[in-house]
């Protein structure tokens, strides 16, 4: 049985990104919870509670899974309404991610962890707990990922926060 503080997900941080994406939170002036710049990441694949052994399965896995390098242009914001999440994220995702959320997802579903989405969709979250019908167009914004960590989610009264359990270095082209 999973405990209660085993909230998992993977991720691409984006620290290097934090001075433009703090830049664009305050242009864009939204209500709601801006995402602190050191929490700031690219979702690859949310796990959800997770056991010990689901964890060290995965680990497993993980270790031994080939992760590319790529690069993406951050060129598109987005709203999920239903979450009230607005993000940023590419218009086109490279293939070499689109391949590895793929091969994520199946490692994944065969350990029994994180639940499948429709459909993957790259993105960088910018604000919670907001609502908005009009987003403007803005300056791309390149970005190539250093390396994938596996998070642990832990909820507070101010949001939640993100721990880096494990990283993993994506190799150079």
């Amino acid at each position: 049985m999973a405990s209660d503080d085993n909230r998992l997900f993977l991720a691409f941080p984006a620290e290097e990104l934090a001075l433009p994406l703090k830049t664009l939170q305050q242009r864009l002036d939204l209500s709601g919870r801006r995402i602190p710049p050191e929490q700031l990441h690219l979702t690859l694949h949310f796990l959800g509670q997770c056991s010990p052994e689901q964890q060290a399965s995965l680990l497993e896995q993980l270790n031994r899974l080939p992760l590319p390098g790529f690069e993406l242009t951050l060129d598109r914001l987005g709203c999920f309404s239903r979450a009230g999440v607005v993000w940023l994220g590419p218009s086109t995702p490279p293939a070499a991610l689109m391949t590895l959320a793929d091969t994520v997802e199946l490692k994944c579903r065969a350990l029994g962890v994180g639940k499948p989405h429709r459909a993957y969709r790259p993105h960088i979250t910018l604000f919670r707990h907001c609502k908005t019908d009009v987003l403007p167009a803005i300056a791309p914004l390149p970005y190539r990922p250093q390396s994938l960590c596996l998070y642990r989610s832990t909820l507070t009264d101010q949001g939640p926060e993100y721990h880096c359990l494990k990283r993993w270095e994506l190799k150079r082209e």
